[in-house]
Formats: structure tokens, C-alpha cells, sequence
């Protein structure tokens, strides 16, 4: 019977951790994708963690705060060594009468006291702190937003590279068929050497190129895996497959601006810091308010000093009742701070007015770069197909040697430069969808 428990929790035990190695390498980081990563980015990324931790110490501020309300209980005690009392009846010149007192002096107190009204700090501070925690949750969510466009950012340019990268390894297979056509003319005494080397040193530039887009995608590669925080021992390589989204409407700019105001982290902080410098406002004038608590306290004490003189005998006593307090210097001291109260009210609501207008000009702008690179890319597209034609056609005067390999070279590059610009014009064009999804609150 005890074998078969002791089977039964070691393939529990067996199970828990085949289960959990499963998870660990469930992700291919040979083909990252763009989701795992993000939520990678979520989990890992240390600033996040920090907000996070943040957003922690805010609420347990928040709850420390009710503690404020419970009474404050104290226990005393202490003994002393007494001298002999002297009582001067007729002045400190003219001489005294001496007592005997007991030579110790001990006591057992325990005393309370609660907070009955404070001005409304309390209660402020509760507000306050609440407030708070919904400020840090903000601040939480925008480097969410932030860490996501961040990380669809490089993506999308080892995208680019890689694109790139593709252009360049069709052409370095076109540079050879070039260099075989160009030798075999020079067999035939058509062309000289001189020709067969420029199209090798065509080649040789393209093999350049194509290792420093190696080197580049690396280098964007490794920075994802630093954002994301994975271990060094896994090496990362990004997919960049499902990139792309439908990016041609473009909603109308009125509507996108309320939408981006009602999703922006920055309006609902600013907003959430005004109401914060009311409460700092109303704190500051509970300082003129009265403050009343109610407590008591009860205990031994020894000797009885009530009687005079002292009488050597351990007595018990308490009180309990209401203290007011009226702090009546703040009266004058207080008006300063009631004006600094209600310039910071101002400063915070010019600084909402100013997070309006800066959402109002980068939805705009936003909107405009998505229009201006659509229409790009139309130019662009006609552009490859003029230059494809006249790479076609020195090609072909070349081959029947009507034209020279200078010009040939000349029309691949123009060709190239126009492929990889429609390149670039794409997926800029899909980056500032994404910049204007971002400034909308969507991402």
C-alpha cells in the first residue's frame, strides 16, 4: 500500500515537471512570431516589471490607509529612583520644608486614542491614494502600448531587411547569368576583359550588400531578444510572416481624434491629476479645521502623588473623553499655501489642455504620412514596371552588342533601386498604420 502511494506521487512529481519543461519550450525561437514575442515582452521586460511592483506599492498604500482609522493603543511602564521632595512655601531664597518620599517610583499605563474628525484628511487621503493606484495602472498600460509598437517596430525592419535581402540574392543570381553571356561573348571576341570585370564587380558589390543586411538583421534580431528578456542560451530568430493588415481606409479625422481621446492614457492621467490637486487643495485647508480625537488611558501607578505630601501606597486610575485641538496660527499661515494649491489646479488643468492638443496634431499627422505613403507607393509600383522595361531593353541591345556593359549596369541599378524602394514605401506604409493605430489607443 505504501509502495503504491509513493509510485503514485513520484509520476505526480514526473508529470508536473514534463508539463512545465513543455511550456518552457513550446516556443520556437528559431521562428519567433510576432505575438509569442509580445507576450514574452509582457512577461519579461523589466520595465514593465517595475510598473508592475509600482502598482503594488500604490494599493498597499491604499489599504495602509485604513490603519489610520484604527485607534492608537500604548502600553508604559517605568521605574525610578526618587530624591527627597522639598516644598518651598515662601519663595526659592527662603528655606524649605523637606518630605519624605518613597524611594521608587513604577507605573502600568495603558492608554488609547481614535480620530474622530481631522479636517477630512482622512478621507482625502483615501481618495488620493485611490486615484493613485489607477495612475500607476495607466502608466502600466501606456508602457504596455509602448513595448508593443516597440517590438512590431523591429519587426517590421528585419522585415525590411529581409526583403531586401531577397532583391539582392535574385540579383546576384542575374549577375550570373550576366557574367556567363558576358563570357561567352568574350570567347567570341565580342566584348573585352574589361567588361567581364565589371560585371563581376557587379556581383562583388551585391555580396557585399547582402552580408551587411546579415549582419543588420543580427543586430535587430539581438535587440529583440534584450527587449524580450530571454535567456542568453537561446539564440532568436524573428518570423516575420503575418505582418501586414489591411492598412487602406483611413476613418475620418473628427472621429479618430474622439477615439484617441477616449483610449489615451495621457488624457485620463492628466484628468486623474487634477482631481489629485483638488484633494492636495482640500487637504490644505483642513489645516485651519479643527481636530478632535477621543482616547483614554487607565493603569497603576506608585507612589500616589494625587495627595500631598506623596503617600507610600500603589493606587489605580483613568479618564476617558474628547480632545479639540484648533490650530489658530494656520489661520495666518495658511493663505500662501491655499494660493500654491490653486496655481498647481491651473498648471494641471493647462497641462490636460496641452495632452489634447498634442493628440489632436499627432492624429492628424499620423493620418496624413499613412495617406502620403499610399499614394507613394502608387508612384512607385509605376516606376518598377518603366524600369524592368528599360532594363529589359539594354539588356537585349547588349546581348546583340548595340548598347555597353556600363549601360547595362546603369539600367540593373535603376531597376534595383526601384524594386527596393517599393520595398521601403510598403512597409513604411504598414509602420505608420501602425503609429496611427498606436495614437489612436487601438494597439
Amino acid at each position: 500500500m505504501i509502495f503504491n502511494i509513493i509510485r503514485y506521487q513520484l509520476l505526480t512529481v514526473f508529470f508536473l515537471i514534463g508539463v512545465i519543461s513543455f511550456a518552457q519550450t513550446d516556443i520556437d525561437y528559431h521562428r519567433l512570431k510576432l505575438s509569442e514575442a509580445i507576450d514574452l515582452g509582457l512577461q519579461n521586460n523589466k520595465k514593465l516589471q517595475i510598473r508592475s511592483l509600482q502598482v503594488e506599492v500604490a494599493e498597499l498604500h491604499e489599504r495602509d490607509l485604513i490603519n489610520e482609522k484604527l485607534p492608537d493603543i500604548n502600553f508604559h511602564t517605568g521605574f525610578h529612583k526618587l530624591s527627597t521632595l522639598r516644598q518651598f512655601e515662601h519663595g526659592i531664597l527662603k528655606p524649605s520644608t523637606k518630605y519624605d518620599v518613597p524611594g521608587e517610583q513604577y507605573d502600568f499605563t495603558l492608554s488609547a486614542e481614535i480620530p474622530i474628525y481631522l479636517g477630512g484628511r482622512l478621507k482625502n487621503d483615501e481618495k488620493k491614494a485611490a486615484i493613485e493606484v489607477d495612475i500607476s495602472k495607466l502608466r502600466t498600460k501606456k508602457d504596455e502600448r509602448e513595448l508593443r509598437m516597440e517590438i512590431i517596430t523591429a519587426y517590421l525592419k528585419v522585415l525590411h531587411l529581409q526583403e531586401q535581402q531577397g532583391l539582392i540574392e535574385d540579383k546576384m543570381h542575374e549577375d550570373s547569368l550576366v557574367i556567363k553571356q558576358t563570357k561567352a561573348l568574350k570567347k567570341n571576341g565580342a566584348v573585352t576583359y574589361n567588361e567581364v570585370l565589371r560585371t563581376e564587380l557587379q556581383l562583388s558589390n551585391h555580396k557585399i550588400s547582402h552580408s551587411e543586411l546579415s549582419k543588420e538583421i543580427d543586430i535587430l534580431e539581438h535587440q529583440v531578444k534584450t527587449i524580450l528578456a530571454i535567456h542568453p542560451e537561446h539564440e532568436v530568430h524573428i518570423d516575420t510572416q503575418d505582418l501586414f493588415t489591411t492598412t487602406d481606409h483611413i476613418g475620418f479625422v473628427d472621429e479618430m481624434i474622439l477615439q484617441a481621446f477616449e483610449n489615451s492614457e495621457n488624457i485620463k492621467i492628466a484628468e486623474k491629476d487634477i482631481h489629485l490637486k483638488e484633494i492636495d487643495k482640500k487637504l490644505t485647508r483642513a489645516n485651519v479645521l479643527p481636530t478632535i480625537t477621543g482616547g483614554g488611558k487607565y493603569g497603576y501607578n506608585y507612589p500616589n502623588f494625587m495627595f500631598f505630601p506623596p503617600e507610600e501606597f500603589m493606587y489605580r486610575f483613568g479618564m476617558i473623553g474628547v480632545n479639540v485641538s484648533i490650530p489658530i496660527s494656520n489661520f495666518f499661515k495658511n493663505k500662501q499655501k491655499m494660493q500654491i494649491a490653486d496655481q498647481n489646479i491651473s498648471i494641471a488643468k493647462l497641462e490636460l489642455e496641452e495632452r489634447e492638443e498634442e493628440i489632436i496634431h499627432n492624429v492628424f499627422a499620423a493620418s496624413k504620412r499613412l495617406e502620403d505613403a499610399m499614394e507613394k507607393i502608387e508612384i512607385a509600383e509605376e516606376a518598377i514596371v518603366q524600369a524592368k522595361e528599360n532594363y529589359r531593353i539594354v539588356k537585349t541591345k547588349y546581348i546583340n552588342k548595340l548598347s555597353l556593359i556600363t549601360e547595362l549596369i546603369d539600367a540593373d541599378n535603376s531597376f534595383l533601386e526601384a524594386q527596393s524602394n517599393l520595398i521601403s514605401l510598403q512597409i513604411n506604409k504598414q509602420l505608420k498604420f501602425y503609429q496611427l493605430q498606436y495614437v489612436l489607443g487601438n494597439l
